[in-house]
């Protein structure tokens, strides 16, 4: 008898343990959606994570492998923006400043030294994205300080440096077939017109018709490129620049659509600190101000040729829009180039060093003191744009949540999101939906993968977080994302 109450009470313990189990088991909408999503053909081979929350009760509405490290892509800027409003503050703004060493003879009208440009890492130098840079008048500001001092000749040279960030252009992980191209962009000391350049084509009226190559704009000295590129009955530019940091040789590859003039395909500048410094001097050259034509850019401290840094008196300092604005053009147009620059800002900031190494310890660092738990979490680049870059959807979720909860800069970070059917990157997504103009998320697409991070209100009035990452999915990038929105107006219809 009292073997058989012992195994009653085992029996009991074991079904009320299962039952809980069960129960702990949501049954919501969004769950359901998740699993039709995952059952999907373009995805039955795919890495999928997804996790949402509720911003106020805290409660985990749907979690699905929210520990699975995954490739985000673009999503990952949303990690680098917040910490750099975190890190480096709303309102900073990177200096690059023109300096001189040496005497200033007024009498002869000739400095006796070289000019300088102090590097401070600045990404919109030359901008097109902000209507005070975009035309370049910083040069021609800096031209004006030497004529207003009476300058006529420079006896020496004029160095650009580069040196606040180290000399390697891209992150060591970025793939071949994208950092020649205008997205593969990494960070620089100094750089200049979104360090791209545009090439523009006549292209051919046949397919297999070779493209003529009819210009390049602006003017890249020492840029040599081989045209390989052909017409194609398509719309859309298919085609690919490779060429490595430094090197003006440029090839080009693929395809372009028929029958088209002037057809422009970006690329970026091999070495933005030379373009920039040669602008000046051209600058220089109207203003009747006469220096040596070649510049010298000072990539790392092993630089033999070099100036008097114990003698440098500032001349002028310019100084980039706020960051906020940065971030809001980094998130709103997924600007790689931008995100790269602030990692780097980011790593010097916490004591570390302006390159992509460092700075991935630093921005780990960072968020792992906020409480993050930071296992599968690799940073190698600040974009999302190198594979070798994972994060989970549940650290997405995390930021997100600390964002709006713990941060001060939260409507700085918020303002800079896409809306999905009205602005940025997601514009098309979910029109006449539910989610149109509700969700502000950031999307994420590189070969293979598609991801969303941000926030929605739900029909029912909770206001979440939520990420999901997909990974190596079958089919059409279209076929794909025409799938991941069913799930994303799940999220704007939720009522529960």
């Amino acid at each position: 008898m009292k073997n058989w109450i012992v195994f009653i009470v085992f029996f009991f313990n074991i079904l009320s343990e299962s039952c809980a189990q069960k129960s702990a088991v949501s049954t919501n909408s969004i769950d359901k959606a998740i699993q039709v999503l995952a059952r999907e053909t373009p995805f039955k081979n795919a890495g999928i994570g997804f996790y949402v929350q509720d911003l106020n009760s805290g409660d985990v509405l749907c979690s699905y492998n929210p520990n699975l490290a995954l490739t985000p892509a673009s999503t990952m800027k949303l990690l680098t923006t917040s910490a750099s409003l975190e890190v480096l503050g709303a309102d900073f703004r990177f200096k690059t400043s023109l300096a001189y060493d040496g005497k200033i003879d007024t009498a002869r009208r000739i400095l006796y030294g070289n000019l300088i440009i102090l590097g401070g890492g600045d990404p919109s130098l030359g901008s097109k994205y902000f209507p005070e840079t975009r035309s370049a008048a910083f040069l021609v500001r800096w031209a004006e300080v030497l004529k207003t001092l009476g300058i006529d000749s420079v006896s020496g040279r004029l160095f650009a440096d580069t040196r606040c960030f180290d000399d390697a252009l891209v992150p060591p992980t970025r793939a071949w077939e994208d950092m020649a191209n205008y997205f593969g962009g990494g960070a620089s000391g100094i750089s200049i017109y979104d360090n791209s350049y545009s090439l523009f084509f006549d292209t051919g009226k046949n397919k297999g018709d070779s493209n003529t190559l009819i210009k390049i704009s602006p003017q890249v000295t020492g840029l040599n490129v081989d045209n390989r590129s052909k017409a194609d009955s398509i719309d859309f530019d298919n085609s690919f620049l490779f060429g490595a940091p430094y090197s003006g040789e440029r090839e080009i590859r693929g395809e372009l659509p028929l029958n088209k003039t002037n057809y422009e395909v970006r690329g970026t500048i091999p070495n933005p600190a030379y373009v920039a410094a040669e602008d000046l001097i051209r600058e220089l050259k109207i203003f009747g101000i006469a220096i040596d034509s070649i510049p010298v850019i000072l990539k790392n401290e092993k630089s033999k040729l070099t100036y008097n840094s114990a003698d440098i008196k500032i001349l002028n300092t310019e100084q980039s829009p706020p960051v906020y604005q940065i971030i809001e053009k980094t998130n709103l147009y997924s600007i790689n180039l931008f995100a790269e620059h602030l990692l780097n800002r980011i790593g010097l900031a916490r004591g570390g060093e302006g390159n992509t190494k460092s700075a991935a310890e630093k921005l780990t660092a960072f968020w792992r003191s906020k409480g993050m738990d930071t296992d599968g979490l690799t940073v190698a680049d600040g974009c999302g744009l190198s594979r070798y870059t994972t994060v989970t959807a549940k650290q997405m979720s995390f930021m997100l949540n600390y964002m709006k909860n713990s941060s001060k800069n939260f409507d700085s970070f918020y303002a800079s999101l896409p809306i999905a059917g009205k602005k940025g990157t997601i514009k098309s997504l979910c029109k006449g939906t539910s989610a149109d103009g509700n969700i502000h998320a950031k999307s994420g697409s590189i070969r293979g993968v598609r991801a969303y991070a941000g926030y929605v209100s739900s029909k029912s009035g909770r206001e979440m977080a939520f990420s999901i990452i997909i990974n190596n999915y079958n089919g059409t990038p279209g076929a794909a994302l025409r799938k991941i929105e069913k799930l994303l107006v799940a999220l704007a219809d939720f009522e529960e």
